[in-house]
């Protein structure tokens, strides 16, 4: 005949089996979500973020020009004067976009504040006349 010390003794150690293998596959689950989710916390290529979105009416260079030398509807961000624009301004257009969406997209869907910030700081105001904003090393813009 079995004491309740007994059952209860079982019960705690089966308990414990049970624990110990919640907890395993808690660890388990919760470090594929780390890979998962790793590439989100990935730093972007801003300056492929630049290439793919921006150059269309900012320019290759950020000149707003395009290769022939015609002018495109966007900000020059090699022009002198709007480099001593403050960054605050241009995250806010950049994150919010101007005239509802129209005149430029809003891409706070697609970078966080701080990216956009770099962006500014890091890609649109180190921009050279006929130097490329690309993802590698800066070549020569057509003339």
């Amino acid at each position: 005949m079995k004491r309740s010390g007994d059952v209860a003794g079982m019960v705690r150690s089966g308990g414990l089996r049970v624990s110990c293998l919640l907890g395993l596959c808690v660890a388990l689950i919760g470090g594929l979500m780390v890979t998962v989710f790793a590439e989100d916390v990935a730093p972007k290529d801003l300056r492929l973020f630049y290439q793919k979105n921006c150059a269309g009416c900012h320019g290759l260079d950020g000149a707003a020009r395009d290769a022939s030398g015609g002018k495109l509807n966007g900000q020059d961000f090699t022009d002198e004067r709007w480099r001593k624009e403050s960054d605050a301004g241009m995250v806010k257009v950049i994150l919010g976009g101007k005239f509802f969406g129209w005149a430029m997209p809003a891409y706070k869907s697609q970078l966080t504040k701080d990216e956009a910030q770099r962006l500014v700081s890091d890609v649109l105001k180190k921009t050279a006349k006929g130097k490329a904003i690309g993802p590698t090393v800066q070549e020569e813009v057509p003339k």
